[in-house]
Parts: structure tokens; sequence; C-alpha cells
């Protein structure tokens, strides 16, 4: 149940994303599910497909090279000025406005822009998905509420910034536990066989699209030297495009997957590779994959080692651009692996309780409630 707001705001939700939307990933899922479960604003407005009663359309405009020039200080506001516009609609209203910016800066500057035209006591909320946000004496004057996903990020932050007034909280990430969730020695013996997989050979999980600071090109490398070492491992890939590079016989590039259909191809793994190499804000695919039941290999970088912290599966790779670190904690979680004594029920038990949505949803609401 949400709690009755005494400031009775008009809640809006501002999305540089289109919503409802069925991309693959990102935060997406995750507030559109918040959003069916707790009713929990009265405006969403995004460059929407599906403009209705709750879904206002607002797209950003580009400007030419020469109106850039001419604009400068008031850039952000000219790109956002249809999200603006749909804001201040609703600024007749007798009631204050709370209104959530989605992880977007520039959007965020925008909307700060125009904050003495809204109704007196309205409030700028900035949920953050990066690691540490620089907002600058500007931007933090003027935005109430920060919402980060690790600890970690938000005393970089505090620490990154000469001022830091808004309030800040830690709302983390969460992940559906009734569809992730780690299956039986049998079942998975079963989906691999249903899938084309061998039963027998330790299958290695890697998923993100190919950008450098994915590691993809790390990856392979650290696939060449284990593949010499354990012949006998399968690689799967999701989420790049096709890389013809490639050419080992037991390496499946999978393409995009949509996140429904993740789980079944993640509960046949054995071990996932997050070769992030930059400032990770939490690392969703990572908790998708150790929740499924698979040992996890992750950067020491951003917000990661909050988000494993105390996970029996895990082991930050503390030296991420090295090629051997990953090897050799690949042979120490691959050591571990065979030891552990977990039975299927106590490790779904765990995993059931690890970064789960229901969890983040009411950390969530607190965060904007308080």
């Amino acid at each position: 149940m949400i709690k009755e707001d005494k400031r009775q705001f008009f809640k809006i939700l501002l999305s540089p994303i289109g919503l409802p939307t069925k991309s693959i990933g990102s935060w997406t899922n995750r507030i559109q599910r918040f959003q069916e479960k707790t009713g929990y604003f009265d405006s969403i407005i995004s460059p929407t497909p599906s403009p209705d009663q709750l879904h206002v359309f607002a797209e950003k405009r580009q400007p030419g090279k020469l109106l850039k020039l001419i604009l400068r200080n008031n850039l952000q506001a000219f790109r956002y000025r249809k999200f603006l516009d749909a804001v201040l609609s609703f600024g007749s209203l007798s009631q204050p406005l709370q209104i959530l910016v989605m992880d977007d800066k520039n959007l965020l500057e925008a909307l700060v822009s125009i904050k003495l035209n809204l109704p007196k006591h309205s409030e700028i909320i900035f949920s953050f998905h990066g690691h540490r946000l620089l907002l600058g004496p500007y931007l933090a004057d003027r935005v109430d509420k920060v919402l980060f996903l690790t600890k970690r990020g938000y005393l970089e932050t505090f620490e990154a910034n000469h001022q830091h007034p808004p309030l800040s909280f830690v709302v983390g990430n969460g992940v559906r536990s009734d569809l992730f969730f780690p299956i039986s020695r049998s079942e998975k013996h079963k989906q691999r066989e249903a899938l084309g997989f061998s039963v027998d050979n330790p299958i290695i999980i890697w998923m993100a699209n190919s950008r450098p600071v994915k590691g993809f090109h790390l990856f392979k490398k650290v696939i060449a030297v284990l593949l010499k070492k354990y012949p006998n491992l399968q690689v799967l890939s999701i989420g790049h495009e096709p890389d013809e590079s490639i050419s080992y016989p037991n390496w499946h590039q999978l393409g995009k997957v949509p996140n429904e259909k993740l789980p079944k191809y993640l509960q046949i793994g054995d071990f996932y590779f997050f070769t992030s190499l930059w400032q990770e804000g939490f690392g969703l695919s990572l908790a998708e994959a150790v929740k499924c039941g698979n040992f996890a290999l992750a950067s020491n970088a951003g917000g990661i080692p909050d988000v494993v912290s105390g996970c029996p599966l895990a082991e930050l790779v503390m030296e991420p651009n090295s090629i051997s670190c990953w090897v050799d904690t690949f042979d120490k979680l691959l050591t571990k692996k065979s030891s552990n004594t977990i039975s299927d029920e106590e490790m779904r038990d765990w995993l059931s309780n690890w970064h789960d949505y229901q969890a983040w949803e009411r950390k969530y609401l607190h965060a904007l409630e308080s």
C-alpha cells in the first residue's frame, strides 16, 4: 500500500526513453512494473509510442550548430522544451508537483531552469543510474532529492562535489525473483539438452553490447586463454552484434534476447563474466545472472563491490584490464564451485532475497515519499 502523501503532490515521471517500452534491460522494465503495481505517477512524460491519459508524448529537439552557439546557457531548455511545456501544463493545478527525472542529467538541467515557475512546494527528484554524479552548484541548489544505486556511489558523489545539499537515498536495484532464479541440477541438464547444449561441459556466459567500455574485446582474449587451458568449456555471448572474428565451435553468439527470455539462458550457465571497464552504477545483468545461480567474475569498478558484497557466488577481479587477473580469478572460482556444498534449496532461498524487486520497490517508495 502507498502511504497517503500529506502534501498531495501531482506526481510526474520524466523519461528520456519512451514508455511503455519493450527495450532489453535498462531501468525501463523495472519502472514500468513499479507503475503497474503502485499506480504512483499521475502522468508519465516521454517520447512514448502509445500516448494515452497517463502517457504524454514529448521528445527532445536537436538544434543546429549555429543555434547551439547562440543558445549556450539555455541549450538544454531548448532541447527539452516539449517536456517543459508538458510539465508546465500541470502547473495550473492547485497542488504542488513532484517530478522524478530518470537518469538524464541534461533533462534535469532543463527542468531546474523552470523551477521558479512551478507551483509552490514542488519537488524535483533525480533517479541516478550512474556511479558518481557531478552536480555543480546550479543543480545542487535546485534538486531536492537524488536516488543512488549504491552507498559507494553516494559517498563518492559527496566527496566529488564541493556542496551536496539534496536529500540522498540509496535505493539499489531490483530483479524479479519469480523470473530470475536458480533451477535444480536435474532441471539444468534437461534445459541444456532442450536448448542443444552439452550437459557435462561448463558454460560461461557474457552479456552486454560490444562497446569497448563493456570489455568484449577483453573477454575474447580471456576466453582464448581459457579454452587452451580448459578446452571443454562452452561460451554463450548475448546482446552484441555478430562477431565474425569468433570461430570457436563451442562459442555460441545468441544476439539480442528479450528480457523475459533471458532466464532460460542464464539458468543453464555456470559462470558469468562481467567485464565492464567503466565505473558501473550497479550492473543489472550481473545481478540477474547471479540470481539464476551463476558464479560470477566482476570488475572491481564503480558500485560493483557494493553489489556483490557478501555474495558467496561472486569474486571481484581486482585488475580489470589484466587478462591474467581474469584467468587467475576464474581458476579460483572454478575451485570454489567444485567444492560448493550449498544445496539447491538453500541456494534458491538465499538468492530470492538478494537484490529482490519487492525490496527495491519498498525502498523506492520510501525515498519518493520521505
